[in-house]
């Protein structure tokens, strides 16, 4: 790239991202019709692991409210009236929240507060790679840990590779892809012996009901990280939380942008939070559904499926080219996660948990594929 008059001086990325590995976009849904043939409207997005039903309530309320609304002015920065509702949803005070734009902004507020160039980074995998984006961004160099044979976490590895540079261990619980849950002693005993921040990342917690956010009342080590994405269907409102001691949630505030939430993104999620019916009936009618999918996916022959407390569902492809496979769900329309080449879950696609009519097509769909 090039800068002002002097073309020939080139601008100089820093020395962290020379070799960085960035996020993989996922493809944009006009292209995939493109290169399908398929209208846009005929392509189920199950890779992205979002819920298949609308907030009605909440945008109802929102269209009820929205001419009223302040948009000329920049929102309250403290997100008073959203704490106050992350309060009376999670049972803690007030002040034991920061608010994000989605959960990725929680985790990138985590690293800037802790992370020097050259420090560690503890990481179980396989997991979401933001983990590992937002710390190598900071400079820091990633430990993996591998899970066991049935994802499990190995703590003992985990400690174990503690050392003097260390300053985060990484968790998702339940765990992206694999869909697995930790038990909340586990987490406890990685923030107690480690001695280092355990950031917990639980964006899924809504659909198995588990959660160590009580952990977080005793140990200021421990960062509870949350999202509107999945359960509450706000994955286009982009609403987040962080959770820990009130003394932690002062340096987490340090580093957080005053104004990175809108006035409407806001009052949604207000709204999801207040009136809790309707993401208890979407995440009731998914972990059915869940259930459902799940014995279906056992009785096709040509693939291994791994249980979930989540709301999506990991398999692997046996005796086919997982590839091959993704590539002909996405042109009958259906577009999974592609996780074939990825350490700990090769062969792998994962899919998001859909309605029951998208569920039943992508039975009959997976059974025609590997076939």
């Amino acid at each position: 790239m090039t800068s002002g008059p002097d073309s020939g001086k080139q601008m100089k990325i820093r020395k962290a991202l020379e070799r960085f590995e960035a996020y993989g976009w996922e493809t944009p849904t006009y292209e995939i019709a493109e290169k399908t043939g398929l209208p846009p409207e005929k392509i189920v997005r199950l890779d992205t692991n979002t819920s298949p039903f609308k907030p009605e309530v909440a945008l109802s309320d929102l269209a009820r409210r929205l001419k009223d609304a302040d948009v000329n002015q920049y929102p309250d920065t403290s997100y008073h009236a959203l704490r106050l509702a992350l309060a009376a949803y999670t049972g803690k005070d007030k002040d034991r929240f920061v608010v994000t734009n989605g959960a990725d902004e929680g985790l990138d507020i985590i690293t800037k507060v802790l992370l020097d160039p050259g420090d560690e980074v503890i990481i179980p995998t396989p997991t979401y790679p933001m983990y590992r984006i937002v710390s190598q961004i900071m400079g820091a160099r990633i430990r993996a840990v591998p899970r066991r044979g049935d994802f499990g976490l190995d703590v003992d590895g985990m400690l174990a590779a503690v050392g003097k540079r260390t300053k985060v261990i990484f968790l998702c619980n339940p765990n992206n892809p694999t869909g697995n849950f930790s038990p909340e002693a586990e987490v406890e005993r990685l923030a107690r012996e480690s001695g280092v921040a355990v950031a917990v990342d639980e964006a899924y917690f809504e659909y198995c009901g588990r959660s160590a956010i009580d952990v977080t009342d005793k140990l200021d080590n421990l960062i509870i990280c949350r999202t509107l994405s999945k359960a509450f269907s706000l994955a286009g409102a982009r609403l987040g939380y962080l959770v820990a001691k009130r003394e932690t949630v002062d340096e987490l505030n340090l580093v957080r942008p005053p104004n990175s939430l809108t006035v409407i993104s806001l009052m949604l999620g207000q709204t999801a939070l207040t009136r809790l019916g309707e993401m208890k009936r979407h995440v009731g009618a998914t972990v059915k559904e869940r259930m459902r999918l799940y014995e279906g996916m056992k009785s096709i022959s040509g693939i291994e499926v791994f249980p979930s407390v989540t709301n999506f569902i990991l398999f692997r492809v046996k005796n086919m080219d997982a590839d091959r496979v993704h590539a002909s769900l996405i042109r009958r329309g259906l577009v999974l996660r592609n996780l074939s080449a990825v350490d700990g879950v090769k062969g792998c696609l994962r899919t998001t948990v859909g309605t029951p009519e998208v569920n039943d097509r992508l039975l009959d769909e997976i059974d025609r594929a590997t076939r």
